[in-house]
């Protein structure tokens, strides 16, 4: 019954109406949670816990991020082009997730961060900041190998990120061996039911925005300042 209903969810997730014309996975999954991860290889299950375990602290104790590990050109989906530029990616990724979260994010890939201090919304569009100075900072972290390396030094990232804030993590309590478990398929289940509700969330989002765009704007800056 179980095995059914994750087909389902998969099916759903593949068959519903597209909400999003690019198909990207981590603007689907960081809707709701705090870290996107190659869900499609064994990912290193104590690694990764131990960076879904710092960033859930760090958002706890006041500094607010969501982190998006990226390894290959497959984790960007349909916007492929973006492989290799996190920056770049760092700033499409950040106006994709406006709707819902618009404070830090944080990239990391094989050839580097991306970094966007903040979202602003001015009228029908959004403007994204990225930060010279944090990308500065980031940059003292070296950059891993593989999919293990990659989850640890995000972790050392977001650690030194809160630092910077004035924001002290605990030291990790996780094991972070290379080996992988049984977690790693349910994460994977998790991020097909995510994306599935993402894509859900987004598509009722666009609705009622085109029927706000039919009346009348009682804003005569056209300016949402919340």
């Amino acid at each position: 019954m179980k095995r059914l209903l994750v087909l389902a969810l998969i099916a759903a997730a593949v068959t519903a109406p597209a909400a999003r014309a690019d198909g990207d996975p981590a603007s689907d999954y960081l809707l709701t949670y705090e870290v996107f991860y190659p869900y499609y290889t064994n990912t290193p299950k104590a690694t990764l816990d131990q960076l879904k375990e710092t960033v859930a602290e760090a958002n706890k104790r006041g500094y607010t991020i969501r982190v998006a590990v990226i390894t290959s050109p497959y984790d960007l989906g349909s916007v492929s082009a973006l492989w290799q530029k996190p920056r770049s990616y760092a700033g499409f990724l950040a106006e994709e997730l406006a709707f819902v979260y618009r404070g830090p994010l944080l990239i990391v890939s094989p050839n580097g961060y991306g970094f966007n201090e903040s979202t602003k919304r001015v009228g029908t569009t959004y403007v994204v900041h990225p930060s010279p100075k944090t990308l500065a900072l980031l940059r003292t972290v070296p950059i891993g190998k593989g999919t293990d390396g990659l989850l640890r030094t995000a972790d050392t990232a977001v650690r030194r990120l809160a630092a910077s804030h004035g924001v002290t993590l605990p030291a990790a309590t996780t094991s972070t061996g290379s080996g992988s478990g049984s977690g790693s398929n349910m994460d994977t289940i998790v991020i097909a039911i995510a994306a599935v509700a993402g894509a859900l969330l987004i598509a009722g989002l666009e609705v009622v925005r085109r029927k706000r765009r039919r009346r009348p704007s009682t804003d005569p800056e056209g300016v949402n300042t919340s």
